[in-house]
């Protein structure tokens, strides 16, 4: 089965796609008031402080005594930033045969908004590095979905018109900016999704 409109490149974002994530960063323990809020979901989008980290615009220490701040947490900037690199749990299972089957087709490629405390797990201990052609981490672009220019980027940096370009992300506010910019966008969650959409647009 052909792809859809001459797709020449295939990009993916990471959490809730190629790579698990745990459910919660704040634990209980470390409250000192009654809120259940957590940082991640759309309080996370939200947040100017994990913005600043994931454009690379501030060090982790200071990501750390923000986030202690602004949720009233008890623990030291040192565990938050040991626990918080634990928030990627590792590849879906079969993820890097699928990359394997998808190259000899597609360039490919990643774009994820992360940070410098994921990224060095990412690529080497979760082992993505050499697994496509083009790596879109957003703290070392310093530009973050779903910023339109973020994947304006991308497309110039691949050499590629943007409607030749199959994106999928988990966010929907990311799909939307990729489609206004021109990409061919689906949201997926998991990787048993991302399977299912690679088959029935024919990639697989």
């Amino acid at each position: 089965m052909a792809t859809p409109l001459n797709v020449q490149a295939i990009v993916f974002d990471l959490g809730g796609v190629l790579i698990q994530l745990g459910d919660r960063l704040i634990k209980n323990e470390w409250r000192t008031t009654e809120s259940n809020h957590d940082i991640v979901g759309d309080s996370w989008l939200l947040s100017k402080t994990a913005q600043d980290f994931e454009r690379g615009l501030i060090t982790p220490f200071d990501f750390a005594e923000k986030i202690i701040a602004e949720m009233s947490l008890n623990i030291t900037p040192t565990l938050f930033i040991e626990h918080f690199a634990q928030w990627p749990i590792g590849p879906y299972p079969t993820i890097f045969n699928t990359l394997n089957q998808l190259r000899h087709r597609f360039t490919l490629g990643i774009f994820s908004n992360t940070n410098a405390i994921h990224w060095p797990r990412l690529l080497n201990e979760m082992s993505l590095a050499g697994k496509v052609d083009y790596y879109f981490a957003s703290h070392l672009i310093h530009l973050a979905k779903p910023d339109p220019k973020a994947f304006t980027f991308v497309a110039n940096t691949m050499g590629l018109e943007p409607n030749t370009i199959l994106f999928l992300d988990d966010n929907p506010y990311n799909i939307d900016s990729a489609r206004q910019v021109g990409f061919i966008a689906h949201q997926v969650i998991g990787f048993d999704s991302t399977l299912r959409c690679l088959h029935r647009l024919g990639a697989l």
